[in-house]
């Protein structure tokens, strides 16, 4: 397996899982529609049969969920730049003196 693969599969798991746990309790506390309007901010935590349950989904939904996207997808996007990079640092730097006609650099580098 690659990295992102093993990552979520060991340990994207259980973060789904935590979140599946909250979301199911909060379902069983609230109801469906009310767990998902909470979740998603529609609906305030506080004016809920359960503000405790409330307060817990509100903040897997403003910190949990988009932690999680973002992270996974700054991973994916960086591993897509780098399979595009095709020259080392010290090659570009060789190539842009050339091409502006300054001598390379002593000892072939920094």
């Amino acid at each position: 397996m690659n990295r992102p693969t093993y990552w979520l599969v060991t340990r994207g798991s259980l973060w789904l899982a935590a979140f599946s746990l909250i979301y199911l309790c909060g379902a069983a506390l609230l109801g469906w529609t009310r767990a998902y309007e909470v979740l998603i901010g529609i609906t305030s935590p506080a004016a809920t049969p359960a503000p405790l349950m409330g307060w817990m989904l509100s903040l897997v939904g403003w910190l949990m969920v988009p932690s999680f996207v973002g992270g996974v997808t700054g991973y994916l996007v960086n591993r897509q730049v780098d399979r595009r990079r095709v020259d080392s640092e010290e090659d570009f730097e060789r190539r842009i003196r050339h091409q502006l006609g300054l001598p390379p650099l002593e000892g072939g580098g920094r």
